[in-house]
């Protein structure tokens, strides 16, 4: 006799498209072994996963997407966004208490919400964040920092590290600098573009320079601004990528550069093979996929988010990729540099992910 097929909730932070997107093959797997998925989320996030899963139950519930400073002085922004964050924490809960009622799921998974957790139902937690990187005038805020995040882990039922276990695997310092809470483990890296067959179908206009414009606002439009009159001023072949899916669209880009607001994961897939370059900011989730395509990368990282300046540097020091900060960005001199970089090395994805979804259903 068959198992009762599981019901799980998964609900990503809606702060850009990456804490969605990595849940994607998470959300492939289960409705491929069987299991009952109900999605829980806000804004452009939830609206990149209904497309992906136009069949699946959505639930909208409030989210808490910062808007960056203009100014690039984000991290004294976000110190002044404190109080409404810990009080998201309290919102998200209160939205799991809601849902919990009348959708009774055996297991819920939260990426990188804090607060969307409940002790009568299985909670696990998927973050690459087990610490925070702070810049270096606040380094002696580091650890400290550390101990919070790790309290906040501890109180989910299981964390998972989407990345490999050998230091310092995709992340660096993010997961690996200390020792992960008791419940914590990794799973691997999770990429909606994991073993892509390379020998597919191109996208059907080559372009050579490809943008993926992402990250909250205003930053991204500042960013998707500077890149356009950049590439415009240039005679090379692109196509920029705006991040908007509530503006999903399957017109075919004509001018240079091409500008799409939104492209699903099987073309934006084929439309960076098919390029010689990505252009885009260094969120966690951009650089698992970039792996996972073996893609070659000019990193432009979100003023002042810290995490995103670290993985670009980091990046960058392995000779990886190019980074450059956004003000400074000069894309007629910045691209040869970029090519010069060896790019990410194509790896398999091991699906070490497979397995512990797997389990659940032992437990």
């Amino acid at each position: 006799m068959q198992p009762k097929p599981l019901h799980i909730l998964i609900s990503p932070l809606d702060w850009g498209l990456g804490h969605a997107s990595r849940c994607i093959p998470l959300i492939r797997h289960l409705i491929k072994s069987g299991q009952t998925v109900t999605l829980a989320g806000a804004g452009r996030s939830l609206h990149m996963l209904q497309l992906e899963f136009p069949n699946l139950k959505s639930i909208e519930i409030p989210g808490f997407s910062p808007t960056y400073s203009g100014s690039g002085n984000t991290l004294l922004h976000l110190f002044l966004l404190l109080p409404a964050f810990l009080k998201s924490l309290f919102s998200e809960h209160r939205s799991l208490q809601k849902i919990l009622e009348t959708e009774n799921p055996d297991i819920v998974i939260s990426d990188n919400r804090y607060g969307f957790r409940h002790k009568s139902v299985k909670s696990i937690l998927l973050t690459h964040q087990v610490m925070v990187k702070t810049p270096a005038w606040l380094k002696f805020a580091e650890y400290p920092l550390y101990r919070i995040s790790r309290m906040l882990i501890s109180r989910f039922d299981e964390c998972w590290v989407p990345d490999h276990e050998q230091k310092p695997g995709l992340s660096g310092d993010l997961s690996h600098k200390y020792r992960l809470p008791g419940n914590a483990r990794f799973i691997g890296p999770l990429s909606r573009f994991e073993n892509r067959d390379t020998s597919g179908n191109a996208f059907s206009v080559d372009r050579k320079i490809i943008a993926i414009i992402s990250g909250p606002e205003p930053q991204r439009s500042i960013f998707e601004k500077i890149i356009y009159c950049q590439l415009r001023e240039m005679n090379v072949p692109a196509l920029i990528v705006g991040g908007k899916p509530e503006m999903a669209s399957s017109a075919q880009p004509g001018s240079t550069p091409g500008v799409l607001p939104y492209l699903a994961t099987e073309q934006l897939g084929d439309a960076i093979l098919s390029a010689s370059l990505v252009i885009c900011r260094s969120g966690y989730s951009s650089v698992m996929d970039l792996q996972a395509l073996g893609a070659k990368a000019l990193f432009v990282p979100t003023p002042g988010q810290t995490e995103q300046e670290y993985l670009a540097a980091f990046f960058m020091n392995e000779g990886i990729a190019l980074s450059r900060a956004q003000d400074k960005l000069n894309l007629a001199n910045d691209l040869a540099e970029a090519f010069k970089s060896t790019g990410f090395e194509k790896r398999t994805t091991a699906e070490k992910y497979k397995t512990v979804l797997d389990a659940l259903r032992k437990k």
